[in-house]
């Protein structure tokens, strides 16, 4: 086995030693709390750890097929074979015959134009008949990050939650003199009920495939997650409320709202930026933003405002320079937020959003699934986003488009 081929297969075993501990280790913790069925951490865990192990059988068995070609070739007059390539290059090594070169030479030491001869003797092949060799994962596709993973969470136990607000105060303290009436101090609250929002999905494979090509099961798995979690960013953005839809940040009633639009100042998006967060710093939840949601091409426009000299604005140097930032504050972009509009958010005083089921995988049949050897697999999750300080959020219109 060459050094390379060594050197990744031993990163494979022990990557997949590690992630097997941290899995048991997890394992025993839910067992030791009651819990009988893995998690979503713990099942994408699991899914890894599947794929690492295919990754080194098959590693083995690469380094058992290279040893054997090397014995083989190794044995061969004149062999130049050496170590397994390592790299693209390797594989298709720039390679001439002895003969070839040796006739190049003494050309060149004559001076003489040198010409690499191509000769076609008859020959036999079955090369164009052999099997293509399958790729033993699949391509898979490409996802976003989860924007529930910037937010606040809080666990629920029924499938609604309800929180008392502190909404207003009637009445205001102040100074008083010797024997003075003490002015009253009304505080007026309310109730938020929101109820948990079940996002699915299901995918049935044959007996056939998962038994042809167990990778191609792992992979679906995975990428049944991945789905949800795509439905998950759009209704944490832009859920309408209509039922089944839970109500998303830009149909919150009661949110702060900025048009960049009345911005005529130069730079325009970015004046209108720290104007929106100077209007939520003074709002009624005296709120610091940590976090702006914005559109991949509108984020795009708005790092590219340079000024008379063509300095950008977004950093002099932005080759070396810190440009995920607008003002101190994390942006994060995805396609899911609609472009030409922006999120700011202080996600310490925003709210929540309520888990009653955390995103979970079930098998099972559904239908004549059974009698058509299909086998269906379920991901579900149910959770609501709960506003609690709509004040702490802004919703800014009128950005750049592109």
């Amino acid at each position: 086995m060459s050094s390379a081929v060594t050197g990744l297969y031993d990163e494979l075993v022990r990557r997949r030693d590690q992630l097997k501990r941290t899995l048991e280790e997890s394992l025993l913790e839910a067992r030791s709390l009651g819990r009988e069925s893995m998690n979503a951490r713990e099942r994408a865990m699991y899914d890894d750890l599947q794929q690492l192990n295919e990754n080194v059988e098959y590693q083995r068995g690469e380094a058992d097929r290279r040893a054997q070609i090397d014995a083989t070739l190794a044995g061969l007059p004149g062999s130049r074979h050496g170590r397994a390539p390592g790299t693209a290059g390797r594989l298709a090594p720039l390679h001439f015959a002895d003969e070839e070169l040796r006739r190049l030479q003494t050309a060149a030491q004559r001076g003489e134009t040198a010409r690499i001869e191509q000769r076609s003797p008859g020959f036999s092949t079955a090369d164009t008949l052999l099997p293509a060799e399958l790729f033993p994962f699949p391509v898979e596709q490409v996802h976003e990050g989860r924007i529930l993973d910037r937010l606040a969470g809080y666990a629920i136990e029924a499938p609604s939650v309800t929180f008392i607000r502190h909404v207003s105060t009637t009445g205001a303290a102040g100074p008083v003199a010797e024997g003075g009436t003490k002015p009253e101090v009304i505080f007026n609250t309310n109730a938020l009920t929101a109820e948990a929002v079940k996002l699915a999905a299901n995918n049935g494979l044959s007996w056939e495939i998962i038994a042809d090509w167990p990778a191609f099961q792992s992979y679906c798995g995975t990428e049944l997650y991945r789905q949800i979690v795509d439905v998950e960013n759009q209704q944490l953005l832009s859920g309408s409320g209509t039922a089944p839809n839970m109500v998303g940040f830009y149909n919150t009633s009661g949110i702060l709202t900025f048009d960049a639009s009345t911005v005529t100042t130069v730079p325009g998006p970015w004046d209108a930026l720290e104007r929106a967060i100077a209007t939520l710093r003074t709002g009624p939840a005296l709120a610091v933003p940590d976090l702006l949601v914005l559109n991949p091409a509108t984020w795009s426009a708005i790092r590219r405002q340079v000024n008379t000299y063509g300095q950008y604005y977004v950093a002099p140097d932005p080759s070396t320079d810190q440009v995920g930032q607008a003002w101190g504050v994390d942006v994060l972009s995805t396609t899911m937020n609609p472009a030409g509009k922006g999120l700011l958010l202080d996600t310490t005083k925003l709210g929540y959003v309520a888990v009653r089921e955390s995103l979970s995988m079930r098998i099972g049949y559904s239908g004549t699934d059974f009698t058509q050897n299909i086998l269906r697999t379920v991901a579900e999750e149910r959770l609501v986003l709960c506003v609690t300080r709509p004040s702490a959020v802004l919703a800014i219109s009128n950005l750049p488009l592109s």
